[in-house]
C-alpha cells in the first residue's frame, strides 16, 4: 500500500476529524497550526507514504514526520506540511477513507481555499455540508452555503468518500489571495473556534503574521530545495538501471 495511517497514541472515541492539507494561501495549515499550539494538542500518529519517504521536517531540533495526526479532547487534526501531489490523491483518499470507517468520527471537516469570489465581504468563507447540526451553526455564523459549483482537490475526494461511508462531512473554503495569507487563515480559524467551541486566541495569529510569513517562506524554500535534490538524485540513480 502506498499510503498508511500509523497511530502511535490514544485517539478519542467518535472524534471530530479536521483535515488540514496545504491549500492555496496555506490557510488550512496556518489556521490549524495555531490551533494545535493554542490547545497544546498531542501527536498521536502520522501518515506514511512510500513515495514520500525521503522527506522529513525538523522542529525544535527533532526530525518528525511531515504529515502528523494530533488529538485533544474530542478533536483530531490531520496536519500536513507537504502538498500532496495530484497523482497521489487517490492513494491518500483511499487510506484516510478506510481509516475514517474504522474510527467512526461523529463529523469531519475539510479545509480548503478558493480564489477571489464575487462578494463584498473580505475573506468570504463558503461551506458545503452533509452535517445538519454544523450546517445550522454555519448559517448562524453567516457562512455562505454553496448551492451550485465544483469542488476540487483532496478535500473534495475525501468528502465524497465520507458520503460513501455515511459519515457527516463539511468543507470550508476561504477566499484567499496571498501566499501565505494569514488574514484568510484567521478568518477560517474564527469559524472553527465557534464550530468546535474551543478557546483559541485568533488575534494572536493576526499579530504574529509577519513572523509567520518570514518563517513560512524560509521553510518552503528549504522544502523546495529538498524536493529538487531528491528528484535529481532519483534521476541520476535511474540512469544506470
Amino acid at each position: 500500500m502506498t499510503v498508511k495511517v500509523k497511530i502511535t497514541g490514544k485517539l478519542p472515541e467518535n472524534p471530530i476529524i479536521i483535515e488540514a492539507f496545504p491549500s492555496r494561501g496555506y490557510v488550512s495549515t496556518l489556521s490549524t497550526n495555531h490551533m494545535i499550539k493554542q490547545l497544546n494538542m498531542d501527536v498521536v500518529g502520522h501518515l506514511e507514504c512510500d513515495k514520500l519517504d525521503a522527506i522529513a521536517v525538523v522542529h525544535d531540533s527533532l526530525p518528525i514526520h511531515p504529515i502528523r495526526i494530533y488529538a485533544k479532547d474530542d478533536i483530531v487534526i490531520i496536519f500536513s506540511e507537504l502538498i500532496i501531489p495530484f497523482n497521489l490523491t487517490h492513494e491518500f483518499t483511499t487510506a484516510l477513507g478506510d481509516w475514517f470507517s474504522e474510527v467512526k468520527p461523529k463529523s469531519t471537516i475539510f479545509l480548503a481555499s478558493i480564489p477571489g469570489v464575487d462578494s463584498d465581504k473580505e475573506h468570504e468563507i463558503m461551506g458545503v455540508s452533509t452535517d445538519e447540526a454544523i450546517k445550522k451553526k454555519l448559517m448562524e455564523l453567516d457562512v455562505k452555503m454553496m448551492e451550485e459549483g465544483v469542488l476540487t482537490g483532496i478535500s473534495s475526494s475525501l468528502i465524497l468518500k465520507c458520503m460513501t461511508y455515511d459519515i457527516p462531512a463539511t468543507s470550508l473554503m476561504v477566499e484567499t489571495t496571498y501566499i501565505p495569507d494569514v488574514l484568510a487563515a484567521s478568518a477560517l480559524l474564527k469559524i472553527l473556534k465557534h464550530l468546535l467551541d474551543v478557546d483559541v486566541d485568533v488575534d494572536q495569529l493576526v499579530k504574529a503574521g509577519e513572523t509567520i510569513e518570514s518563517k513560512f517562506k524560509t521553510n518552503m524554500d528549504q522544502m523546495k530545495k529538498g524536493h529538487e535534490k531528491y528528484n535529481l538524485m532519483h534521476e541520476q540513480s535511474t540512469m544506470y538501471r
